[in-house]
């Protein structure tokens, strides 16, 4: 089924607004999904190269990237550190195989741990505040709906697991068009995702841990200029400090393409505030466990419309500062 959404984004942009982690492959030698370290410190990065993707960690303060594991083909993708910073989860696509499974290591890439292998593909995993549960994302269908789009990763729901695999639970059950990746509550107790249905817009959804059921809370944040009033573009929420706000990311009207900046919704008073202007097309919004640092992608945009080249950016929370983070040491 085709979605109005899709065919405003491609029929309009090409392929500008396809998302970086809809997990259907992309050029080798550019970076994708993020992650930050809970006290902003350091940035764990999946680049693409002509042997596969695999996950990189990048101290702020130098630049220079060190491979995390020694697979020497297949995806490493989606990663995410645990509360206390001494571990990444991340998904893994090994070569030649067709479903992901989530992997858990150490940050200096010891004692490296997969999950077995399900029958559909598990990405996007996220630890608890405690250290104890790690919540995913679970695709049962890859391919498209409409001939006009690109195969993406579909029917999406979420679970949430011990951190060796055992004891899943399943916390949704909407099977979803697309979803973000989940950022869990400092308390611990709900999940907040971008969720996509075949027939309903983008919108930014609040999960309880404890039971399977619907979202508790939804949002449809509206900002100046968006793209579509009718069918915001929203994408990448986390989960604030306080608990109480979430920063995402939402499309709105640039000068030639539109333009993805960073915003912070209350999750009580749905009050939104701007935190970047001018950002061009960006992705990837993560925000670390102290509230102070978010990292994002912002790309390029060619002369036929699609996103390359894309360049890591710091964003300091409370002054809004950007700062572009070179890196060296990807290959």
């Amino acid at each position: 089924m085709t979605t109005n959404k899709e065919c405003f984004i491609v029929g309009l942009f090409m392929l500008l607004a396809i998302p970086v982690a809809s997990y259907g492959g992309r050029s080798s030698g550019q970076m994708g999904s993020l992650a930050i370290s809970p006290d902003g410190r350091s940035v764990a990065v999946d680049f693409g190269s002509d042997r596969g993707s695999f996950i990189y960690v990048v101290p702020i303060d130098t630049g220079i990237a060190r491979r995390l594991t020694k697979a020497k083909d297949g995806t490493e993708l989606s990663p995410s550190f645990s509360a206390d910073g001494k571990r990444i989860a991340f998904a893994y696509r090994p070569g030649g195989e067709t479903r992901s499974r989530i992997v858990v290591v150490n940050v200096d890439g010891s004692d490296l741990r997969q999950w077995s292998p399900s029958e559909d593909d598990d990405f996007s995993p996220a630890f608890s505040p405690d250290g104890k549960t790690i919540v995913f994302g679970q695709s049962q269908y890859f391919g498209s709906y409409s001939p006009i789009a690109q195969p993406h990763s579909h029917a999406w729901d979420f679970y949430a697991s011990d951190v060796d695999g055992g004891n899943m639970r399943q916390i949704t059950n909407e099977s979803f068009y697309t979803a973000s990746a989940p950022s869990i509550s400092p308390d611990g107790k709900s999940i907040v995702v971008m969720t996509e249905g075949n027939d309903t817009p983008q919108q930014i959804a609040v999960y309880s841990l404890s039971h399977t059921g619907k979202a508790i809370l939804t949002l449809e944040p509206h900002v100046p200029q968006e793209a579509d009033p009718k069918s915001p573009i929203l994408d990448d929420p986390n989960y604030m400090p306080d608990g109480e706000s979430v920063l995402f990311m939402a499309a709105s009207e640039g000068r030639r393409f539109f333009d993805y900046e960073v915003y912070r919704v209350d999750l009580k008073t749905h009050s939104v505030e701007r935190l970047t202007t001018g950002n061009g097309y960006a992705t990837g919004l993560r925000v670390s466990a102290d509230g102070k640092t978010a990292v994002f992608l912002k790309w390029r945009v060619n002369w036929s419309g699609t996103p390359v080249d894309p360049q890591l950016c710091l964003l300091d929370v409370a002054s809004h500062r950007i700062t572009p983070l070179a890196i060296t040491g990807l290959n």
